[in-house]
């Protein structure tokens, strides 16, 4: 009898391996999608190594989402009651989800988590603690000014120092492109190149008085816009740059309508180099330090450490949130940064004689997951391009004063937003003549710019700064 129970016992056990399912972890994030076989492949790859490290047997389930712009999707499709475990987040579109408390707080989690306190940076960190609902490992990386080498030369340009010199630098380079630079829809990208050279590279300026202002609403900031608007009217900014999105922006690149635009410094110059040697233009693309203008300094926008602009967020109506974040967490060990930041062996790259060569595919890879700027990876992971745009915009880190706008006044904080949308577009485009930004400024303190300028005045005097 007791050798039957066991028999039956061992039947049981063997009943459960066999019928044993992975855990499903639903994965919704941009540009990461079942219909790319590279995609599926790449989380193959991800399950495997993943089951080696933590014996837990996982099926990531990519989500699909229909192309256009992705916080729109994303909206669309939570709107619809769908909430994937895991969420890749920008353009705040977490934040309503947030405070009705549909992402979880994630920093008991990390302070448990060796492998994540290692791999994070400060500023990471720091981002975490603010705002415990977005994860994500990135170097300092704010978008970086990059221009033909070739149209440079030939024209006898040098790099420019100051904002006249961007402007001469690109009335030049004008004669051998339809327009000299185009952006995607909004003026952020013109921004990252010069915001420090007007004086608006932080949310808050200090004044004379001691006492801080909203940036958007100063001289640098008007004088700023007059400088965009004489770009545009003189055809040296793409006049069709409020429906461009950031494919047709670097196809203007490689089909040789404009001479530069403006991305992610590290890989993504990087990417735009490759795919510019990939469409038959054998040119260089060469990295430009921020001008020296008005406010006598050069730099880059202040770094937010205050919340972290995009990350991965894990629902709390998800039934798996264990596992979701042990996946999140294996990303950032080391031989989760390996294939996140090197791809798939044979096809990313390949081993030649012990040594890791990348393939034509290696060269356009970017991490899905986590860009540890502390991992030491076995091969340089940059081009001579993104190389030299890490190194300028490291020289230019300074943190930034971001207050954030309580929630309960969110609506006004909209409006707010709103107005400077409307009217900085109108100004740079020629709609608006200039002296409409005092009728701005105006509207935007009635609509409670007065009272985010009172309450960031109370909280920097607390703070000491």
């Amino acid at each position: 009898m007791k050798l039957k129970a066991l028999l039956v016992l061992c039947m049981i056990i063997s009943a459960v391996v066999v019928f044993a399912k992975p855990t499903v972890i639903r994965l919704l994030e941009q540009d990461f999608l079942p219909s790319n076989p590279d995609d599926e492949q790449y989380v193959k790859l991800i399950e495997t190594e993943f089951l080696k490290a933590t014996g837990i047997e996982i099926d990531i389930q990519l989500v699909p989402i229909p192309s256009g712009k992705y916080a729109d999707k994303v909206n669309v499709l939570l709107a619809s009651g769908d909430f994937p475990d895991v969420i890749w987040f920008r353009d705040n579109v977490d934040i309503p989800y947030a405070d009705q408390g549909l992402l979880m707080d994630l920093r008991a989690l990390v302070s448990k988590s060796e492998t994540l306190k290692k791999a994070m940076p400060s500023w990471d960190m720091a981002r975490l603690n603010s705002y415990p609902y977005l994860l994500w490992i990135t170097p300092i990386n704010p978008k970086i000014a990059v221009v033909r080498e070739d149209w440079m030369k030939e024209l006898g340009i040098s790099a420019p120092k100051t904002v006249e010199d961007y402007y001469d630098m690109m009335k030049k380079l004008k004669t051998k492109a339809p327009n000299a630079i185009t952006i995607t829809g909004n003026l952020e990208r013109l921004d990252s190149i010069f915001n420090a050279a007007f004086g608006t590279d932080q949310t808050f300026i200090k004044q004379k008085d001691g006492t801080f202002t909203y940036s958007r609403i100063t001289q640098g900031e008007k004088e700023k816009l007059a400088f965009y608007n004489k770009l545009f009217k003189e055809g040296l900014l793409d006049p069709e740059f409020i429906t461009v999105n950031w494919q047709s922006m670097e196809d203007k690149l490689y089909s040789s309508k404009v001479a530069m635009v403006v991305g992610g410094s590290g890989i993504v110059v990087d990417m735009y180099q490759q795919r510019m040697y990939d469409s038959g233009n054998n040119t260089k693309l060469i990295a430009l330090e921020p001008p020296v203008g008005i406010s006598g300094k050069a730099g880059f926008p202040a770094v937010n450490v205050n919340r972290q602009s995009r990350g991965f967020a894990i629902t709390t109506v998800s039934k798996v949130k264990d596992v979701a974040f042990k996946l999140l967490e294996f990303m950032a060990t080391e031989r989760g940064q390996f294939i996140d930041r090197l791809g798939v062996e044979g096809r990313e790259y390949k081993v030649v004689n012990g040594k890791i060569e990348k393939t034509e595919k290696g060269l356009v890879w970017y991490p899905r997951f986590y860009e540890n700027p502390n991992w030491n990876s076995p091969i340089e992971l940059y081009g001579e391009v993104g190389k030299k745009s890490l190194e300028i915009v490291n020289k230019y880190y300074v943190e930034d004063n971001y207050f954030e706008m309580p929630a309960k006044y969110s609506t006004s904080w909209d409006e707010m937003n709103n107005l400077y949308k409307e009217y900085s577009i109108k100004i740079v485009t020629g709609e608006y003549a200039i002296e409409k930004f005092d009728e701005f400024v105006t509207k935007w303190r009635k609509a409670g710019g007065d009272t985010y300028i009172k309450l960031a005045n109370e909280f920097f005097k607390k703070s000491g700064k």
